[in-house]
């Protein structure tokens, strides 16, 4: 081989060297992109994972989303109401010593909150302190690191023992179920109409 050879042979040899350094380099781009992308696409399924319909659970009709003073009177139309017109402020979250009145129950479903009623003619102590087993164990929701759930006896008539509400959802119950309670809220937090703390 001659010196004008070699010198071809060489830069052949760096022209293909050169190549590959810029196809590793685009192709370890592409699949760098793709992985981020991927991961993304896991992160969002996993975030905005909720579980599906339970067995049981009703649509009710929406009944309206305004908001009015406390004390106004207000009428609906299914009992226990799962929406329509509420009073400005709602209930604190939580276990309710006393019933809540619809209006501010509202409120808290509307905020995303999740509303649990019952009813009990004997044994109220266990089925209350099942309730609020149930509170300690529903997580924080992600966005105000609250448990957005009001947990009350009710002053009307139930169609069953416990009633699971969200904001035009509702669960009947015949008994206590936590999972089915815990699947139910994290379902609905942070569904409602005015989504807030």
């Amino acid at each position: 081989m001659n010196k004008k050879e070699n010198v071809k042979a060489s830069r052949r040899e760096q022209r293909r060297a050169e190549r590959r350094r810029t196809s590793l380099f685009w192709n370890a781009l592409i699949l760098g992109i793709l992985g981020v992308a991927a991961l993304l696409v896991v992160v969002y399924i996993v975030a905005n994972l909720r579980p599906g319909p339970l067995a049981g659970e009703e649509i009710i009709l929406d009944e309206g989303r305004g908001e009015v003073p406390v004390g106004t009177p207000l009428t609906f139309q299914n009992y226990p109401p799962s929406s329509g017109t509420h009073y400005d402020t709602g209930a604190a979250w939580g276990f309710a010593a006393e019933p809540v009145a619809e209006g501010y129950y509202l409120n808290n479903l509307a905020r995303g909150g999740v509303v649990v009623l019952y009813e009990c003619a004997e044994d109220c102590a266990t089925l209350e302190a099942d309730l609020k087993t149930f509170l300690e164990k529903a997580p924080k929701d992600t966005q105000f690191n609250t448990v957005k759930v009001v947990v009350s006896r009710y002053e009307r008539e139930l169609p069953a023992p416990i009633v699971a509400l969200a904001w035009g959802h509702q669960l009947k119950l015949s008994s206590y179920a936590e999972a089915t309670l815990l699947t139910w809220y994290k379902r609905f937090v942070n569904q409602g109409p005015a989504n807030g703390p």
